[in-house]
Order: structure tokens, then C-alpha cells, then sequence
């Protein structure tokens, strides 16, 4: 099983040894919590929340938002039941409907969800479910006509949008990518409304690349006193 909490605390562990910054600060800086270190490293599981603070904090990749994306993923492509794999995976049937309101789960109970989910799929299921959860596009689903022909339909996740253009969809990290800016960045354009427009599909976050285009397109500058002008066009 993939240890959350251990590579959460490597990770930590990591960042002050390479940094020098004091246990103690990190902790008060990060989560108004001295102590959060050192009681850390006593064992303690923080939850995905928590964890994720910390993670944006040292400049590491958050949790949460993958996770959540994979469990989506998952009941998407095996087409299980959500209380099922709340009771199953977290001892727990209303798991995932806490997930989505906005519970965070510990890191443990984390490690055995993915666990739980990864011993339930096969190759294939597993390939599709890290597609969907990274947000990358798929092939359009085919319904059969009444005369048997089979036509495309647009399933808003990427292929014909309806005015026959091909759509492609993005999650954050190609997005950030795409963009030259980092995850976090575009995390935080989210909340301050500065960022590209973006779609929320059920825990996914994704973006139209034609968006991503259409944002870049609209801060080209000739010279760097267009600064103050590119800031008045910001979204």
C-alpha cells in the first residue's frame, strides 16, 4: 500500500533539511501550529487538508485535489457504487458523499482507499482511471441511429463540442503547463477569479484549452510598460 503519511512526512522532513528552517516555524508558519512537526513526527496523521497546507506551503504538489479526482475516476469507470466504496475502502458508506461536501479523510484512510481501489481494477480500468483523473480527454462515446448507423455524441469531456469543433480539456498541471505557471498558481487564480475560465466536473477541475489560448492571447505585451494596462484587463 502506498504510505501517505511516510511520504508526507519525508517530504517535510526533506524541506528542512535542505532549507535549515526550524521545525518550530515551519509548524507556525504554515498552520499557526509550533508543535505540528514535532508531533509529527511522533506518529501523528494529519488530515488531507492539513497535509495540503503544509505541501503549498514547501512547494510540493497537494494531495486532495488527485485524490478526489481518482475516487470520481474510479466510480466513473468501474461503475461503483459510492456507499459501496465508502463501506468497503473507509468503513464508511457515506465516505465519498463527505468527500464531496468537503470532508477531508486522514492520510491513512487515504492510503487505503487507493489501495482498495487499485486491487480492484485491472490494467486497462487502471490506465483509463489515471486518464480521467489527470483530466485527459476521451474518445467520443458512439450511440447507434434507428437505422444502425452509429454518429458521435458529445459527452463535454473533450472530442466535437456542439459547433463541430474538437474540444480538449486539460487538468491543472497540463493546464499550469500549458501556461508556463506553476499548479499552485493556477490554484489560487481559481479562488481570485484572475485566473482562465475552467469547468468543474463533479471533483474535476478542468480547462479548455481554446480558454487557456483565449486568457494567454489577452496579457500579450509589446513592452513592459503594458504592465499596468494588462492588469486593468485581468478577468
Amino acid at each position: 500500500m502506498n504510505d501517505l503519511a511516510a511520504q508526507f512526512r519525508d517530504a517535510v522532513q526533506a524541506y528542512i533539511e535542505r532549507t535549515g528552517t526550524p521545525p518550530a516555524r515551519l509548524g507556525s508558519e504554515a498552520l499557526g501550529d509550533p508543535s505540528f512537526v514535532l508531533r509529527l513526527r511522533r506518529g501523528r496523521i494529519p488530515r488531507l487538508d492539513t497535509a495540503d497546507k503544509v505541501l503549498g506551503f514547501i512547494g510540493e504538489e497537494p494531495l486532495g485535489p488527485a485524490f478526489r479526482a481518482e475516487i470520481e475516476a474510479f466510480i466513473e469507470i468501474t461503475r461503483t457504487k459510492p456507499y459501496v466504496l465508502g463501506l468497503d475502502a473507509a468503513g464508511d458508506p457515506s465516505f465519498v458523499a463527505r468527500l464531496r461536501r468537503g470532508v477531508s479523510p486522514r492520510l491513512d484512510t487515504v492510503s487505503r482507499a487507493r489501495g482498495w481501489m487499485a486491487a480492484r481494477c485491472n490494467a486497462a480500468e487502471r490506465a483509463a482511471i489515471r486518464a480521467l483523473a489527470s483530466g485527459e480527454p476521451r474518445p467520443p462515446r458512439r450511440s447507434n441511429t434507428a437505422d444502425g448507423d452509429s454518429s458521435p455524441t458529445n459527452n463535454n469531456e473533450g472530442g466535437t463540442s456542439m459547433s463541430g469543433q474538437s474540444t480538449r480539456y486539460l487538468g491543472t498541471r497540463e493546464a499550469a503547463a500549458f501556461l508556463g505557471l506553476s499548479p499552485r498558481t493556477l490554484d489560487r487564480y481559481r479562488v481570485t477569479g484572475e485566473g482562465p475560465a475552467f469547468h468543474k466536473f463533479g471533483a474535476r477541475i478542468l480547462y479548455a484549452q481554446a480558454d487557456l489560448e483565449e486568457w494567454a492571447a489577452a496579457r500579450r505585451m509589446t513592452s513592459t510598460s503594458d504592465d499596468r494596462a494588462a492588469g486593468r484587463r485581468v478577468a
